[in-house]
């Protein structure tokens, strides 16, 4: 469910048939299933908890991506470019903030606040020098599906042994496994498209949506069992 919105060009849904897969109710299931995470925070009463605001505006930025990528809604070629840009762009950056409600070695977690600031720092002056492009896009995408994976693998590992040992750890084993799922099948994806510049394009969109409803399942259920949520909340 942690995917980027977009993972072929900036051209605006609208003027082309790239999300029409010819199966209309699996491009609406993919894009409103998004919702239910959030439905689900707001249902356990975390929507506000610290931990979950990142992933709350991930799902968010995801759902209105989606939209626009599949011909839903058309707010105009520079609006829509704006969305799909700002989705891909800010997409790595909350789920490594959300990766942070699932650390507690102080190495790890000063790691992730590295990369992640490497990761903003870099991305954005790499788009002020080369500007948007699908070049640019690619590669910051690129890194940040990297980022994630790598350090989800890493928690997903680590979850699972303390899962074994305790029931309350069984919520969140679920939902770094639906971003390592979700991400390990978007580096494929990504291969697919950028490095092998595959022509199976409505293939690789159907993959795409069927990953996304079966990842945003999987953490829809981390969410509802999860019974260890911190008490750490906005003011």
């Amino acid at each position: 469910a942690f995917v980027t919105g977009v993972l072929f060009n900036l051209t605006p849904p609208m003027k082309n048939d790239l999300f029409n897969t010819g199966n209309i109710w699996l491009s609406l299931i993919s894009t409103f299933i998004l919702l239910l995470p959030i439905f689900l925070m707001f249902f356990k009463r975390i929507s506000w908890n610290l931990n979950f605001i990142p992933l709350a505006g991930c799902f968010l930025l995801l759902f209105c991506t989606s939209l626009v990528n599949n011909g839903f809604i058309n707010f105009g070629e520079k609006a829509n470019t704006a969305i799909i840009t700002t989705s891909i762009v800010f997409q790595a950056p909350l789920i490594l903030l959300f990766l942070n409600y699932f650390v507690m070695n102080k190495e790890l977690k000063k790691a992730i606040q590295v990369s992640l600031l490497s990761y903003l720092i870099g991305g954005a002056l790499f788009l002020i020098i080369n500007g948007v492009n699908s070049q640019t896009i690619g590669l910051i995408l690129g890194t940040g599906i990297a980022l994630v994976l790598i350090y989800g693998i890493i928690l997903f590992i680590r979850q699972i042994k303390k899962s074994i040992h305790s029931r309350k750890e069984t919520g969140k084993a679920f939902m770094i496994s639906a971003v390592v799922f979700a991400y390990a099948c978007y580096f494929f994806i990504y291969f697919m498209h950028f490095v092998f510049d595959s022509s199976e394009k409505k293939e690789i969109i159907l993959l795409f949506q069927l990953v996304t409803i079966i990842s945003t399942l999987i953490v829809s259920i981390g969410i509802l069992i999860n019974v260890n949520i911190p008490v750490e909340k906005t003011a």
